[in-house]
């Protein structure tokens, strides 16, 4: 007797039409067992089938995703690596990009998060130390300057970090502004006061112009490493951070240190020459 499903429901088969509608014995294998559950409810498996659930997250995923897009920004750029690419890099499924990330702005976000915060916050503790001895233009300023030139170098002196930004600055993308905004400018409001500490007498409008200046010279060294070693055959080297602090810290406070600039005021010999231009038109009068 065997038990088959017929057009009005299960049917019932005896003698030789059981043997007729009855299924070969192995007719499971090879199949999974949630398959075989939805073929036949009736068919029992061995095993337990638990409910299907999303993947939780791998942490090794996403650190492979991360690293394979940190090096196709720097060598494609940001409009240039496609989600597609970076997951090939990383050798994992694309949809997991949108699945961890939420997509490509999000690889951007975190992976500029990650060098913003240990950057961040070496400058911040740097500054605390020198609050504690006394707080003075030059260790302000390398408080905040240290911490960059050794972000920029990395751990395995490839400039990595320092490529991304210029990378990412040349294409001029709306989010690297809006992450610059969120990444920075607490950090720099709290240096920028720090900095008027130091200079009272200093207008504000004249720190902020100076702490671009700083940001200028960072940034250089950060976009173009190289050039003055090579200019200098070897003379000068930015990725060796004890020398160039040696150099660029005593220069911009010199440059901070300054006399004021104030307001342009027209000079006197124009006033004279505007006299000259009306006089004849007073004597017409």
């Amino acid at each position: 007797m065997v038990t088959s499903p017929g057009e009005n429901g299960w049917h019932t088969w005896h003698g030789e039409h059981a043997a007729v509608h009855a299924r070969p014995a192995d007719y499971t294998i090879g199949l999974h067992e949630r398959a075989i559950q939805l073929y036949n409810p009736r068919v029992t498996t061995p095993f337990a089938i638990a409910p299907w659930t999303a993947p939780r997250p791998s942490s090794e995923t996403r650190e492979q995703l991360l690293a394979a897009a940190e090096r196709l920004f720097v060598e494609r750029g940001f409009a240039g690596a496609s989600v597609r690419t970076i997951a090939a890099e990383a050798g994992v499924n694309w949809s997991l990009v949108g699945y961890y990330f939420r997509g490509k702005d999000g690889l951007l976000a975190e992976i500029y998060r990650r060098h913003c915060a240990t950057l961040n916050g070496e400058r911040l503790r740097l500054l605390a130390e020198a609050r504690r001895t006394g707080l003075q233009l030059e260790s302000v300023i390398e408080a905040f300057v240290r911490p960059a030139l050794v972000e920029i170098v990395g751990p395995d002196g490839r400039y990595q970090y320092s490529r991304l930004r210029a990378m990412l600055a040349a294409e001029n993308a709306p989010l690297f502004a809006q992450l610059v905004t969120e990444n920075f400018d607490q950090s720099r409001s709290t240096f920028v006061e720090a900095l008027g500490q130091c200079l009272p007498k200093l207008p504000v409008g004249e720190i902020l112009w100076r702490f671009h200046f700083m940001l200028g010279t960072i940034y250089h060294s950060a976009s173009s490493p190289q050039r003055i070693k090579a200019f200098s055959h070897g003379l000068c080297d930015p990725g060796d951070v004890e020398a160039t602090l040696r150099h660029v810290v005593p220069f911009l406070a010199a440059g901070f240190r300054s006399a004021p600039i104030g307001v342009a005021r027209p000079r006197r010999g124009s006033r004279k020459v505007k006299a000259r231009v009306r006089s004849p038109r007073s004597r017409a009068k």
